[in-house]
This record gives structure tokens, C-alpha cells and sequence, in this order.
């Protein structure tokens, strides 16, 4: 009987250091922690147009024949002011209506949801513009991650129908697009099958974001920090949303809304968001030095509400411009135009209010003190040659000099270095956490080995404890 019972003991510890150890396996075969973007509203009606990833097979979408979409997401946030479940919808680009609609499963698990690009709303009474006519600009594409209950039609009876709640969420991992169902179905994130997708590179550049903020996280619930903001330079608080701002109405040719602005960095591009009617609108954008002397110009096509990134093609030195966007010729269209570029409601915390000016077009209530533009800045020009500081000229000397004062004049205080202000660390980089996985991931590995270890040694004893009682019982 005591062997049976030595025998028993054995085998359950070994057992149960066994499926210790095990378990050590299987959460070091875990993969790593799965990165997602976190769509947070700051209000109602949260939007951004985002640009198709260089991760997919194209990088421009033919919706002709890609009319399938798999959405990878995990809800959080489930209803509306009124109580009534959140949707999604898709915007082709530029932006018209009908959109696309999205049903999401509310489990807060990861989920899949499986969109056909050419359906619509049954409300609706429009045809699907999800085709080469009415997608004309196949780059990017509108995402609404959280729509209320409401008629996207009617805008006009917002108020009296469902609100986005503020800070509401929802997590997405990817949305990818294909020619059929069938792989859209079986798309699992790891395969080379989309035709085009959103990813992480995509969701963290958001173009003309709308009550809207995305975070880059991790499961372990981390924000994962983005240099993106340290390539940017704003000329507002970049945690407010877009309103629209100063108005050409209608455009007129020559007509001018300028902006002027210091930035102590190079650069060579800049974002913008602008409100347009449905039809192009022509438009010229200038870039003029502190002396008013034109530096760079382009010609800019805008319709509808959207964001747009400007590459200048050139680098500019730090110093004092002027961004003016100027009415093209309308002379010959048929339809009503206009153009109003987005404000924000707050100046960026490193600008001081004035350091930023707008001269030209109406403004209304909701014009803010702040254009919603960032400039792409960028490495200085290594063929730059700064201009001579002009010396002032010296006052034409007495004919008979001064007479040395009796005691040496105090000496003034030492002056502050240019740009002193720009040398605080806070401007720099942050990397106090580089290398700190590794460690971790060290200590990890010796968990298994350790469980390993001490299985084997519960099975040794086991087997002593067996032979010594046989050898007892033999005596």
C-alpha cells in the first residue's frame, strides 16, 4: 500500500511541474504583443482619410474590380448618446456620398468584419459611388470608425439625433481590400493577399482628422510612441480637431487667405485641411520669404472636406513666410466654388499667439485663432549657403576723440545664446526606454529551463522513494 501511495505522490508532482513548465512554453511561444491603432472621438461625427500602405501589393486601389474589405477590430465603446449601437462607414475619395457601411459585433473580443465596398444603406436613394467614376482619387480612402444614429445625408438634424460620446473607442488592427470574398474571408493579417490595406503606417499619419485621435498601442495596454510628431511642426494645438476657419465665398481669381508664421527648422512640405464645395476648385498655393519674394509655388486642385499634403520638392531654411493660398481661374466654370481653409481652436504650446497671423477671407463664429496646418520638416539643405549678415553701417568717427572716462565703465551682462530656448531636452527624442526588452525577454527564457529542471528532479526523488521502500519491504 505504501508503494502505491509513493508511486501516486510521484506521479501527480511530476505532473504538476510538468504542465508548469509547459505553461512557461507556451507563454514564451506567445508571440509578441499585437500593436493596434485606438480610434478615440473627441466629439461627434470622428473621421480621417488615410493613405493605402506600401505593405499591400498596390498602393492605389482599382474599385472596379477590389470590392471586398476584412476590418480586424475590437470593441470597447458599443452605444450612442441615445443608446443605440455604433456603425462604421468607408468614404471613396474625394469624399461623397453614399457611404459605405460597417456593422461591428459588440464582444470585445478581435474581431472580423467581412464589408461589401458596393453596398449602401437602405435609406439611401443615391448609387454606389464605389467605382472608377465616382473614386477618383484611389490613394487613400475615408474611414468613420464610430457613426452615430443619424442620416449621414442630413447633417442638418445632427442635434436631434445620436451624438459620438467623447473619448468612446474602438481598437483596429488592419483593414485590407481584395477582389473576392473568398480571400477576404480567409485573411488572417499574415498572408500577401490584399490588394491594398491599412496598417499601422496608415493609421498613424491621418490626413484632415475630424473629432478624431489615434493611438498606437500594444495589448499590454502601452501607447507606443510615434516620431511622426517630431517631423511635424504645427501651427496649432494638434490635440483639437479641425473647424473650418477662413472663407473664400465664392472663390474669386487673385483672392488671397494669408498665413504667416516663424518656424526655426527646415522644411519641405505641409499639411492643410480645407472645405470645399463638390466640384474642383482651382487654386494656387505660394510660399513668400520674409522679404515677400515668391520661393516656391503650386497649383492645387480642392474639392470637397478633405486633408492634403503638399510635397514642396525643396527645402527651406528656418525664418519667416508666408503661406498664401490664392483663387484660381473660375471664369469658365458652372457651378458655385469656394474654398475655406480649417482653423483650430488653440495656437501649439512652443508658439506665442502672435507668431502666427491670417490676413484674407471671411471668418465666422467658428473660425478659430489658429490655421489647422503643420509643416513636414526635414534635414537642412547640405548646398545651403546663408546669406551675409548685412553689417550696419559704423557712425563716421569725432575729429578729436573722446576723453578716457577715470574708472573702467561696468560691463554689460552677458548676453543669451540665439536660440537658447530650442536647446531644452524636451526637443529631442526620448529613448530611456530603448533597449529595455531584451532583459526582459532574458529573464523569460530561464522560466521553462528552471520548470524543467525541477520536474526532473521530482522524478528522481519519486524513483529513490520507490526503491528504497521496495528494498525496505524485502528485508
Amino acid at each position: 500500500m505504501k508503494r502505491k501511495i509513493a508511486l501516486f505522490t510521484a506521479i501527480v508532482m511530476c505532473a504538476v511541474f510538468m504542465l508548469a513548465s509547459l505553461q512557461a512554453f507556451a507563454e514564451e511561444e506567445k508571440p509578441a504583443d499585437e500593436k493596434y491603432a485606438r480610434f478615440i472621438a473627441l466629439g461627434n461625427d470622428p473621421y480621417a482619410t488615410f493613405k493605402f500602405s506600401g505593405s499591400g501589393k498596390n498602393q492605389t486601389i482599382d474599385p472596379d474590380t477590389v470590392v471586398w474589405a476584412a476590418i480586424r477590430y475590437r470593441t470597447e465603446s458599443q452605444y450612442d448618446s441615445t443608446g443605440v449601437e455604433y456603425k462604421a462607414q468607408f468614404y471613396v475619395n474625394p469624399a461623397a456620398e453614399p457611404c459605405v457601411p460597417v456593422t461591428y459585433s459588440f464582444t470585445k473580443n478581435w474581431e472580423t468584419a467581412i464589408v461589401d465596398c458596393t453596398a449602401t444603406n437602405e435609406s439611401t436613394d443615391l448609387d454606389s459611388k464605389w467605382n472608377s467614376s465616382g473614386y477618383t482619387s484611389p490613394a487613400e480612402i475615408r474611414y468613420d470608425p464610430l457613426e452615430p444614429d443619424r442620416d449621414s445625408e442630413d447633417t442638418s438634424q445632427d442635434e436631434l439625433n445620436g451624438q459620438v460620446q467623447k473619448n468612446d473607442y474602438i481598437d483596429v488592427a488592419w483593414i485590407a481590400f481584395f477582389e473576392n470574398k473568398a480571400d477576404a474571408e480567409a485573411y488572417t493579417g499574415a498572408e500577401d493577399t490584399p490588394y491594398c490595406i491599412l496598417d499601422l503606417d496608415s493609421f498613424k499619419n491621418p490626413a484632415g482628422a475630424h473629432n478624431l485621435k489615434v493611438k498606437i498601442q500594444s495589448d499590454n495596454g502601452e501607447e507606443i510612441p510615434d516620431d511622426t510628431d517630431d517631423k511635424l511642426f504645427y501651427l496649432y494645438d494638434k490635440d483639437i480637431s479641425v473647424n473650418t476657419g477662413w472663407w473664400l465665398n465664392p472663390v474669386v481669381e487673385e483672392a488671397t487667405i494669408d498665413v504667416s508664421f516663424e518656424i526655426d527648422k527646415w522644411f519641405s512640405g505641409f499639411n492643410y485641411f480645407a472645405y470645399c464645395c463638390p466640384n474642383p476648385v482651382p487654386m494656387r498655393i505660394a510660399l513668400l520669404n520674409e522679404d515677400e519674394d515668391e520661393v516656391w509655388s503650386g497649383e492645387a486642385t480642392c474639392s470637397n472636406n478633405e486633408g492634403h499634403t503638399v510635397d514642396m520638392e525643396k527645402r527651406f531654411a528656418p525664418g519667416v513666410y508666408t503661406l498664401s493660398f490664392i483663387g484660381g481661374d473660375v471664369s469658365e466654370l458652372e457651378y458655385e466654388t469656394w474654398f475655406v481653409l480649417g482653423s483650430c481652436a488653440a495656437f501649439n504650446e512652443k508658439l506665442e499667439e502672435d507668431s502666427v497671423t491670417v490676413m484674407g477671407g471671411a471668418t465666422n463664429d467658428s473660425t478659430g485663432p489658429a490655421p489647422f496646418i503643420s509643416l513636414i520638416t526635414c534635414d537642412p539643405d547640405p548646398d545651403y549657403t546663408p546669406e551675409p549678415t548685412k553689417v550696419p553701417a559704423t557712425a563716421t568717427p569725432t575729429k578729436e576723440p573722446t576723453e578716457a572716462p577715470a574708472s573702467a565703465p561696468a560691463t554689460d551682462a552677458p548676453t543669451e545664446k540665439s536660440g537658447g530656448e530650442q536647446t531644452s531636452e524636451t526637443s529631442k527624442p526620448q529613448d530611456d526606454n530603448k533597449g529595455n526588452e531584451k532583459p526582459d525577454e532574458k529573464k523569460a527564457n530561464v522560466w521553462p529551463i528552471i520548470g524543467i529542471i525541477a520536474a526532473a528532479l521530482v522524478v528522481i526523488c519519486a524513483v529513490a522513494v520507490i526503491i528504497v521502500s521496495l528494498k525496505k519491504k524485502k528485508k
